[in-house]
Order: C-alpha cells, then structure tokens, then sequence
C-alpha cells in the first residue's frame, strides 16, 4: 500500500469523501505559464515537469475554446521590486526578478497565446485572485466553477484554488497540466488540496466533464 493511499484512508476517516460540483458554467484559468519555467538561462528552470505540464495545458485550452468555455490568463509582474513587498524584498528576489516589467522570462511560454477576446489578469502575488479583478470577471460572466492549470503546483495554483473555493467558485484542479519544481512536491500538493478545497482530477476526466455539460 502506497503512502499516499495510507494516508488517503487516514483524510478519509476525518473528512469523508464528498466532491465538489462541477458547474454548467466553468472558466479555464492558466496560470503563470510563462517562459520562465522553460528557458535553461532562468533561475526557474526546470523542464521536463514544466514541459509536460506544458503539453497538458495546450490541449486544456484548445478544448475550451472548441468548448465555448472563457478562458483566463494570469501573470504576476513588477513595476519596482517594492511592489512585490517582503515577498520580492526578502524572500525572494532572485527568482521574483523573472517577472520584472520588460523580462522577456515573463512572456508566455511557447504556444500560450491569449486571443483578443481572452483577458490577461495581472497580479503581484501566488492567487490570481489577490488584489485582482478576477472575482468580478468571474461573476461577471456568470462562472459557477473554475478550471485550474499552470505553475507551480505548490505556489500560486494552490493559492488559486483556495481563493477559488473561498470565492464562491468551485475549483477543479488538472493534475497533468500543473508543474512543480519536484515531483514530490507536485503530488503532496495536489493530494492535499483534493482533500481539503478542490477536485483534483485527470485530463481525460476533465474532457469528459467538458462533454457533458448541456447546452441551453
């Protein structure tokens, strides 16, 4: 028995195992997909968990669009360091800098290509959803539930759908289309938010969840 199973059997004697509905009205959001991850000169780098993710998040997006569902982007960027507070002063600036206004790192990665119709949300910190609009954007378009994907699994996706749960809007994680720097920290994390905040499902399940909402 595997220790993750241990202590899935361990989660559910104390939590249950319910899920989360997934809506009629979903918005896919990418997050922090950008070139950083996947340039050997960025301090970030780390390719073969980032490029598979990658892979994930390309057909994640074309199905949506085929879908009809919004998709959303968001990318964190720094006009100064102070912008970024302690986290970029202290913490860490020699990764933060990355994301400096005019660092082609932060450019989207390769293939990620926001089309005019699909908003770019711009943030200083790990959620997409602090000191945002994404909250309004998503109620504005009517979203009962949120798609979620990008870097790092351990960052800024899990406080993405933490805000996401924490918001209103239930939030369905993809495992193949989330990258972290170690696979034990990818799937520790992953583990953890499906058992506290989200639904954490495969790619293939997310298609099939995609196929089956009914069209008005």
């Amino acid at each position: 028995m595997s220790e993750f199973q241990d202590l899935a059997d361990n989660y559910k004697r104390c939590y249950g195992k319910n899920s989360l509905k997934f809506g009629s009205k979903p918005v896919l959001i990418v997050i922090d997909c950008v070139r950083a991850y996947h340039d050997p000169a960025s301090p970030l780098y780390a390719p073969e968990r980032f490029d598979i993710a990658l892979a994930s998040i390309l057909r994640l997006i074309a199905k949506c669009r085929e879908a009809k569902i919004p998709v959303v982007y968001s990318s964190v960027i720094f006009e100064t360091p102070n912008s970024g507070g302690k986290w970029y002063t202290e913490k860490l600036p020699n990764v933060l800098c990355c994301y400096d206004a005019g660092n082609p790192f932060r450019d989207f990665a390769e293939g990620v290509e926001p089309r005019k119709d699909e908003v770019v949300v711009l943030k200083q910190y790990s959620s997409s959803f602090f000191g945002t609009s994404l909250s309004s954007l998503l109620a504005s378009l009517g979203c009962d539930s949120t798609i979620l994907c990008g870097y790092s699994t351990s960052g800024c996706v899990r406080a993405t759908a933490l805000d996401s749960m924490q918001h209103g809007y239930s939030p369905f994680v993809v495992r193949e289309a989330c990258g972290d720097r170690h696979e034990a920290v990818n799937d520790s994390n992953l583990f953890d938010m499906e058992q506290k905040f989200a639904e954490v499902v495969k790619e293939v399940e997310m298609f099939e969840m995609i196929n089956g909402i009914k069209k008005p």
